[in-house]
């Protein structure tokens, strides 16, 4: 049997802050960090606007 060897994750200080940062605010699946991320992704795709959402499926089903 093919034995595929374990990769622990590659996880920063400055990405656990954001995290913390994140849950401590209180904002989860909205707010400020969202429409920062959505700006950005807009930005780089050089698209007018960008939407997150809490899935593939959702992404599918909006396409």
């Amino acid at each position: 049997m093919l034995k595929v060897p374990f990769s622990p994750p590659d996880i920063s200080e400055a990405e656990i802050r954001e995290v913390i940062e994140a849950l401590r605010s209180g904002w989860i699946t909205t707010g400020p960090k969202t429409k920062e991320l959505e700006r950005r992704v807009a930005a780089y795709v050089h698209a007018p606007k960008a939407v997150c959402l809490n899935s593939g499926t959702a992404c599918m089903e909006l396409a």
